[in-house]
């Protein structure tokens, strides 16, 4: 026992923190959202390079933090692409109308390929310490869990897609690399099916729910359902939009917290019904002031995210990036592609 314990690696809990503040971030915003407006959208790649490096600068591990170096022009090449291809499909439904099956056979087949071309752009143009993020170029693997579980998904009705959903967030996080560590999700998908599972059994009651209210409700002499009376369906029908609320945070928590880097470990203390009450509050302001509390909402929300993050470090953060940084320079390296891409996936 004595030489285990002398033998093994130190573990150490690294917190991330997050210093992002509303009134730079507002500053940013607001020149950026103008400069859009002023130059046609053109100036929107600059804008989202603009704000996400805020964001990343902002962001801090172990006192360290994350950057963003894209090239604005790239992205800009990007997004004329999808006008284009946006242009042609108007245009085309315009001269031939129900050309729509077509164009969606052609979106199944693009698609992942387009998914896997932007998460190997984002990961290449981020780092910590210097160091880039990469992703797997794994075309054959995405057709076959996008295309592949998302055709098994219809077939089942829907059975499926817990699954489904799951094999996607792993294709995402297990071809994703920090130097020579590979990121990697756990065998959770129990897991996702019971959270599914609990979720539409609970929107099926709602819905009986409703379906039963509204045959139980008093109606007017003509038939039609007493105005005053059908407020009472608004209790189920919110019942069911605080499902929904509910999936997408207790999906996000139950895939960080099952994410390791190599021997390092994510621990995820986020508080499912507080980052519910964060989203709806954030909802409600941005839709109060018209669109200007969005710098403060986007800040309130990545500082409750990471500041509820943390690493769990075997050894010691300074010697693992800087081994990490020494294997990428000897593997030399990766070559610009002629194809980035980033459509905002």
């Amino acid at each position: 026992m004595e030489d285990q314990a002398v033998g093994a690696p130190d573990t150490a809990i690294e917190a991330f923190a997050f210093s992002g503040n509303t009134s730079e971030y507002f500053r940013i915003w607001i020149v950026s959202l103008c400069l859009t407006i002023v130059t046609l959208g053109i100036y929107s790649p600059w804008a989202k390079v603009r704000k996400r490096r805020y964001l990343y600068r902002s962001t801090t591990l172990a006192g360290a933090g994350f950057d963003y170096h894209a090239d604005p022009m790239v992205i800009l090449r990007g997004r004329l692409i999808a006008i284009t291809v946006l242009g042609l499909y108007v245009f085309g439904t315009a001269l031939a109308p129900g050309v729509e099956l077509s164009v969606v056979v052609v979106v199944m087949i693009v698609a992942p390929w387009l998914i896997v071309r932007a998460r190997m752009f984002n990961a290449r143009y981020t780092s910590y310490r210097n160091l880039r993020f990469r992703f797997d170029p794994v075309y054959g693997e995405a057709y076959k869990v996008i295309v592949g579980f998302g055709l098994l998904t219809a077939v089942t009705l829907g059975l499926a897609y817990p699954y489904a959903r799951y094999r996607r967030s792993k294709l995402l996080i297990d071809h994703a690399h920090f130097g020579s560590l590979q990121f990697q999700l756990s065998d959770v998908y129990r897991a996702y099916f019971s959270t599914y599972t609990k979720a539409s059994l609970l929107v099926l009651a709602a819905l009986a729910t409703l379906g039963f209210s509204m045959a139980m409700l008093p109606r007017t002499p003509d038939g039609a359902v007493n105005p005053a009376s059908a407020v009472l369906a608004i209790v189920p029908v919110a019942f069911i939009v605080l499902i929904y609320s509910y999936l997408g945070p207790a999906i996000a928590k139950l895939t960080v917290g099952n994410v390791s880097v190599g021997p390092h470990r994510i621990i995820c203390n986020w508080n499912v019904p507080r980052i519910m009450f964060i989203y709806f509050t954030n909802f409600a302001a941005v839709a109060l002031t018209l669109g200007l509390a969005i710098p403060w909402a986007t800040i309130r929300l990545q500082r409750y995210q990471y500041e509820n993050l943390a690493l769990e470090v075997h050894g010691d953060l300074d010697e693992i990036v800087a081994t990490q940084a020494d294997e990428v320079s000897a593997m030399g390296e990766e070559l610009g592609d002629a194809f980035d891409i980033d459509l905002g996936l």
